[in-house]
C-alpha cells in the first residue's frame, strides 16, 4: 500500500510540474533562448534535456551578445522556484558553459542568485532534504569556481592553492542513495571538473617550475614553501580522490574511472623543487645584503 501511494505521490508532482513548466512557456518574454532555458530546466528530474541545452549553447556561440540575457533568464529561473530539480539544472546549466569552453563564462564573477541556504528551512530528513543539501554543495562549488576563474590578479601559486580548495569543494558534493537519474548526471559532471581542474594545477605547476628554470629567475622561500605545501595538499588530496572516486563508481557515476593514471605532479618535479627550496634561503640573504 505504501509502495502503491509513494508511486501515484510521484506522478502527481510530476504531473504538477509539467504543468508549471507549461505556464511558465505561457508567460515567457518572446525570445527562443527563454524557451529553451524553462524547457532545459524542467521539473522532470530524470534528466537534462540535452537538446535545449545544446541549443543554448549554441545559441551563445553563434550570438554572443545574447549571453547575458540568458544569464539572467537563468537567475530569474532559480529566483521563482523551490524546486530542487530545478535548481539543479539551473546550476548544471550554468556549470556546462564552463566545461563546454563557452569564454564568456569567465565573465560571470559571483554567481547572480544565491542557493546557499536552498532548502534550509526544510529538515534534512524530509523528502527533498537530501537533494537540497546536494543542490547546496554544487552551488557553493560553483560560486567558487566561476569567482575564481574571473579574478585574474593573482599569482600563479595563489591559483593554485584556490584551485585545491575547489577540489575540495568538488568532494563535498556526494552521490545519493536511491533512483536518482538527475543526480548521477549531476555527478558526472563534477567528476569532468574534478579531472578539468586537476589539469589546470598540473599544468600551473609545471608552468611556475619551468618560469624558474628557464629565465633563471630567483625564487623567494615564501615562494618555494607555498610551492611545497602544493605538493603535500596533492599528495593528500590524491588519497582522498581515490575514495571519492571509488564511492562514486559505486553509485554509477559512468565516468568515475580509476585514477591510477590521474595527472599528477611528478617525482622529478618535487627533487628540483626541493633544490630550490634549499637555494631560496641564500638567495633571500644575498637580497637583503644589496637592499639599502
Amino acid at each position: 500500500m505504501k509502495t502503491f501511494l509513494r508511486r501515484k505521490m510521484k506522478l502527481w508532482r510530476r504531473a504538477t510540474g509539467a504543468i508549471k513548466d507549461k505556464l511558465s512557456l505561457i508567460t515567457a518574454e518572446e525570445g527562443n533562448f527563454t524557451v529553451a532555458v524553462i524547457k532545459a530546466t524542467s521539473h522532470n528530474d530524470l534528466s537534462m534535456d540535452s537538446e535545449n541545452v545544446q541549443f543554448i549553447y549554441r545559441f551563445i556561440q553563434s550570438n554572443p551578445s545574447s549571453f547575458k540575457p540568458i544569464i539572467r533568464a537563468i537567475s530569474l529561473r532559480v529566483e521563482r522556484t523551490r524546486n530542487w530539480t530545478v535548481a539543479l539544472k539551473c546550476l548544471m546549466l550554468l556549470h556546462g558553459l564552463f566545461l563546454s569552453g563557452i569564454k564568456a563564462a569567465d565573465s560571470i564573477g559571483r554567481l547572480p542568485f544565491d542557493l546557499s541556504g536552498f532548502g534550509k528551512r526544510k529538515s534534512r530528513f524530509s523528502r527533498t532534504g537530501r537533494f537540497n543539501v546536494f543542490v547546496r554543495a554544487y552551488f557553493l562549488f560553483l560560486d567558487e569556481r566561476s569567482i575564481l576563474f574571473f579574478n585574474k590578479n593573482m599569482t600563479r601559486l595563489d591559483i593554485i592553492v584556490k584551485l585545491q580548495r575547489i577540489v575540495d569543494s568538488l568532494m563535498r558534493i556526494k552521490p545519493i542513495c536511491g533512483e536518482t537519474p538527475l543526480v548521477i548526471e549531476a555527478m558526472e559532471y563534477v567528476i569532468s571538473e574534478v579531472f578539468e581542474i586537476n589539469s589546470h594545477i598540473c599544468r600551473g605547476f609545471a608552468g611556475f617550475l619551468s618560469d624558474v628554470q628557464s629565465n633563471n629567475r630567483d625564487i623567494s622561500s615564501a615562494e618555494a614553501e607555498l610551492a611545497m605545501k602544493i605538493v603535500a595538499k596533492s599528495l593528500s588530496q590524491r588519497e582522498e580522490l581515490f575514495k571519492y572516486f571509488e564511492l562514486c563508481r559505486d553509485f554509477g557515476v559512468t565516468n568515475a574511472q580509476e585514477i591510477s593514471n590521474f595527472v599528477r605532479i611528478t617525482e622529478s618535479q618535487v627533487i628540483l623543487l626541493d633544490k630550490l627550496l634549499h637555494i631560496a634561503p641564500e638567495l633571500d640573504r644575498k637580497a637583503a645584503k644589496v637592499t639599502p
